[in-house]
């Protein structure tokens, strides 16, 4: 600001000194000099004030302020055409200066002005609903309440970088602000310890899928999904198989054996039992008590149309010994059933997956983050939540779209299997009124789970990036790509000095000026990312340098409660301590066996013996809930 008014006054002190000049000498003239007579004009004062004076004595103030004017302007046109004034923001954490031209690329920055329209600048959480991306001078950074983006977040973020404090918590708390329905995968049950009471004190459906501690697990009928429909049930062997290879290795033959066969035990399960047997651990009991042959005369006397026909007809193509290993090797993936734990998590309903789509609810799915064993069942929970809430929303729902808003926290996204077709889940969601954040560490770990650019299809579908830190070059060096080239000012400058002779000692100066390019970020810059720092990266935007907003800054923390894991009673456990023990002196009854069926002969015909016999019909009370229908049931 101060520069304009030292350049008039320069103006008009260089002007008034000139115009001294040209009074001087033609007062020079009129007096009779001549060049060359041994007289001269009179020396100009070099005087401020006489020269500012001397600026408004006409005509020659006039002219020697315009000589000025024109010689500033032949100077800044030289400038100009020296490319000086090419030059843009200067970088004062970096020392370099972005250049104008954009011959190599316009990124750079997020600028205020950019931001309006994008992200909202909100001094008072309490009166916006919007996504917390981090703060920006003492005020909270969110995405519009209605953004014109999609609602889909992707967050890297390396161990120790306040991905839970800095986002997940802030996420949950505005999801409770703006009455969305949370589905939360959690590693380690923090967030539920830290935000379920409070959810349930909002009047949230709060229930707790805890695969860490089975005992403390509200019950969820994984099979009881299936519903009799073989995509449904092609699904739910295609998540177990793809989740529960060895070493992240596996064979396509043995895998296309095994599916077939635990596709057909499924169907049978799910059409042919007592409804309060439709479970996996009698799928995986099925398997496990019952030879090749009773398999084969159970599904032999299914009629042609059953939909388990056909799946065990393809496993029945195999050789005898192949059969034997896809038997041995399906029953080493459903292993995990032998635990009663597990069977009684896995037996009850009391999880509805389309209920939050019709009230407010928060279903919390405890991972392990050390242990891969329960992968397959963590899959099966979200891959069935997005089915069942995009069905619903397609079918009752006005407009398809559920009348209460999801959004699905996959906090360590990588610790839960992986989830078939989710970045075409992902690009659809949107329309059905659901939204997901994918947070996890680093890239190489997205990639594991989700190769042959699948992990690419997923972050496009993510219009809003959110970048917390990291440690890895892989990581480091995609965030650069994404941060773009920008056109920056170089200079160089040379200096030769020739020193042949003292005579030739020279100096030759030389500077030269061009532009250059570089990322906004190198790798190594992402790399040294302050850790109270993050960076914000819209779809069609520059990127933006924000600060971490910790939970505990929110209105609403002050309302957290926070509470064990372990001290959730489900209702499963509830009932089981409301049966009547048995004392002590009453010996406690046995479980008779199952007797064995015995095998009817065939009533003598009196007109052939040709006569062929059919299937017996399946009796009412068959044990474990299996209909029998034959005389080679499997308990025989």
């Amino acid at each position: 600001m101060a520069a304009a008014p030292a350049a008039v006054f320069a103006i008009l002190y260089a002007g008034g000194f000139l115009a001294q000049l040209f009074g001087n000498y033609a007062a020079w003239k009129q007096g009779g000099g001549i060049p060359g007579d041994g007289t001269s004009p009179a020396m100009a004062s070099p005087d401020f004030f006489t020269c500012l004076a001397s600026v408004f004595h006409p005509p020659y103030g006039v002219y020697g302020v315009l000589i000025c004017i024109g010689l500033l302007a032949i100077l800044l046109l030289m400038v100009m055409r020296m490319g000086y004034s090419d030059t843009g923001e200067y970088d004062t954490d970096r020392n370099f200066i972005y250049s104008a031209k954009g011959t190599y690329g316009t990124s750079g920055w997020m600028s205020r002005k950019e931001m309006a329209g994008v992200l909202d600048l909100v001094p008072d959480l309490r009166k916006h609903k919007g996504v917390v991306l981090g703060m920006l001078d003492n005020k909270a950074v969110c995405i519009p309440e209605n953004p014109h983006i999609n609602g889909n977040l992707a967050v890297y973020g390396s161990s120790g970088s306040m991905k839970t404090r800095s986002f997940c918590m802030n996420r949950i708390l505005q999801a409770a602000v703006r009455g969305e329905s949370l589905i939360i995968s959690d590693p380690k049950s923090e967030l539920y310890e830290k935000s379920s009471e409070y959810l349930r004190d909002q009047g949230y459906c709060v229930k707790v899928f805890n695969l860490v501690n089975p005992e403390n697990s509200d019950s969820w009928n994984c099979l009881s999904e299936v519903e009799g429909q073989e995509l449904m049930a092609q699904l739910f062997v295609d998540v177990i198989i793809k989740n529960t290879i060895n070493n992240g290795k596996g064979d396509h033959f043995w895998d296309s054996c095994e599916m077939n066969l635990l596709k057909a035990l499924v169907l049978y399960v799910d059409q042919s039992y007592a409804e309060q047997n439709r479970n996996i651990g009698e799928v995986y009991r099925l398997l496990t008590l019952s030879g090749e042959s009773d398999l084969d005369s159970l599904f032999e006397n299914l009629p042609p149309t059953h939909p388990a026909k056909a799946p065990y007809s393809l496993y029945k193509q195999a050789s005898d010994t192949v059969r034997s290993g896809v038997i041995i090797g399906l029953g080493s993936r459903l292993q995990v059933f032998q635990s009663e734990l597990i069977k009684k998590i896995t037996t009850r309903d009391e999880i509805d997956l389309e209920l939050p789509g019709q009230e407010r609810c928060a279903y919390f799915l405890v991972t392990s983050d050390q242990d891969s064993t329960f992968d397959f069942l963590a899959s099966l929970f979200l891959s069935f939540c997005f089915i069942k809430l995009v069905r619903y929303a397609d079918k009752n729902c006005e407009g398809g779209k559920l009348p209460v808003p999801v959004h699905v926290l996959g906090e360590e996204l990588t610790a839960c299997g992986t989830i078939p077709d989710l970045s075409r889940r992902l690009s659809v969601i949107r329309s059905r009124n659901i939204s997901m954040s994918c947070v996890f560490q680093n890239l190489a770990g997205l990639q594991n789970r989700y190769p042959l650019n699948l992990w690419q299809e997923i972050l496009g579908n993510c219009d809003a990036q959110l970048f917390l830190g990291c440690t890895d070059e892989l990581t480091a060096e995609f965030i650069s790509s994404r941060t773009g080239l920008a056109s920056v000012s170089v200079s160089s400058k040379s200096k030769q000095l020739g020193t042949w002779r003292i005579s030739n000692y020279t100096p030759e100066f030389r500077e030269t000026s061009g532009v250059g390019k570089r990322p906004v970020l190198t790798p190594d810059e992402v790399l040294r990312l302050p850790i109270k720092q993050a960076l914000v990266i819209i779809r069609g935007q520059k990127v933006l340098k924000v600060d971490k907003m910790d939970y505990s800054k929110h209105p609403e923390a002050s309302k957290l409660r926070s509470c064990k894991a372990s001290a959730h009673i489900p209702e499963w456990r509830r009932l089981e301590q409301e049966q009547p023990k048995p004392s002590a002196a009453q010996p406690k009854p046995q479980t008779p066996a199952p007797k064995k069926p015995v095998k009817k002969k065939p009533k003598a015909a009196s007109t052939s013996t040709g006569t062929k016999q059919t299937a017996a019909v399946p009796t009412a009370e068959a044990p474990n809930g299996i209909i029998t229908t034959d005389k080679d049931s499997i308990l025989s």
